[in-house]
């Protein structure tokens, strides 16, 4: 079975489902789903909006818990945040941790203001310098969210990332991703767009060439119309790169279709 690794619901303050619509929307694709509720600690622009009461979590979710229904949480990576973050995952039973980027240097890469003044060369190497700087301090997570994710947001004209514009830079998140043995995700929100394809693959591929082996598929979903689009496009993006695709349960890695 594939999961759909990656996906919000009554915990995320700006998700529109219920965690039964987005089980029953997984099912319904013949996937599993894994609920990755947002937890942002000192988000900048909202500070308290991207944490939940972790406890009341698990009491409210552990019932409808099942072989196609885990539970995880999406953690957003900053450098203050990550000691008290690698203390709380220790806490909670959870079955994935994805480990994602939405800010640099303290910005929200959300918010148009933060590209103010910034070329799009330069806004790159700063999410990009800052994301290492995040793994040196080695976080806790399973899967490393969304890569692209500052794409969403770029006010450039061609907002795609190309191996090509920050090569050394890639190929050391990439290690260091390798070397703490994280898979990395592919997030499948803006693959309807197939211009976006080309220049992702070359960014997979290079993480298979340094010696990554494994992805998560997440759809990102925040309703239940979401989850699990574009899966097709996103398991060519696997096959393409060499990368084999993985979900987590109890915080192992295990391998779709197994």
């Amino acid at each position: 079975m594939l999961f759909d690794t990656h996906t919000h619901a009554d915990y995320s303050c700006d998700a529109e489902q219920t965690i039964g619509e987005a089980a029953e929307a997984a099912h319904n694709l013949g996937l599993g789903i894994i609920l990755t509720e947002h937890w942002d600690r000192y988000y900048p622009s909202y500070p308290e909006s991207f944490l939940f009461d972790i406890a009341d979590y698990f009491k409210h979710n552990t019932p409808l818990r099942s072989a196609a229904v885990l539970l995880g949480i999406e953690v957003g990576l900053q450098p203050k945040a990550i000691p008290e973050d690698k203390a709380m995952v220790k806490q909670y039973p959870f079955d994935e941790v994805v480990g994602s980027m939405h800010c640099f240097d303290g910005l929200d890469m959300y918010e148009p203001d933060t590209y103010k003044g910034l070329s799009k060369d330069e806004a790159v190497r700063r999410y990009l310098e800052d994301s290492i700087r995040c793994l040196e301090m080695e976080p806790d997570f399973d899967s490393y969210g969304h890569i692209d994710y500052i794409c969403r947001y770029m006010p450039y004209e061609d907002p795609n990332l190309y191996y090509s514009d920050h090569p050394e830079l890639w190929d050391r998140v990439f290690q260091l991703l390798i070397d703490q043995d994280k898979a990395i995700e592919i997030n499948t929100r803006r693959l309807g767009d197939a211009r976006v394809v080309p220049p992702l693959v070359e960014l997979y591929r290079r993480f298979h060439e340094l010696g990554g082996t494994y992805a998560t598929l997440g759809s990102d979903a925040h309703y239940k119309e979401h989850v699990g689009r574009d899966f097709a496009v996103g398991q060519k993006i696997a096959e393409a790169a060499g990368l084999q695709l993985v979900y987590f349960k109890e915080r192992k890695r295990m391998v779709c279709g197994e």
